[in-house]
């Protein structure tokens, strides 16, 4: 005869279609970015976008320097 006091099995729950995934990850990316993130201020952003156009500009010298030296090296060792 069968225990009364065993444990009864859980019914499964239904998973979410993959549309319905879909649909909850948007609409919580959207409650995430729109209200809980910082949003820089005008001056704020302006500051950042200066200083990464300056780092974006030493960068692109440095790696033109270098070409530069390494193709007039290249160039001289062919001779």
């Amino acid at each position: 005869m069968a225990n009364s006091t065993a444990a009864k099995a859980i019914p499964k729950v239904k998973s979410e279609g993959f549309f319905a995934k879909i649909g909850k990850f948007i609409r919580e990316s959207y409650i995430e970015t729109r209200y809980k993130s910082a949003w820089p201020t005008w001056m704020e952003l302006r500051t950042f976008t200066i200083v990464v156009i300056f780092a974006v500009l030493v960068v692109a010298v440095w790696i033109g320097g270098i070409d530069f030296l390494l193709g007039r090296l290249t160039h001289y060792l062919q001779r």
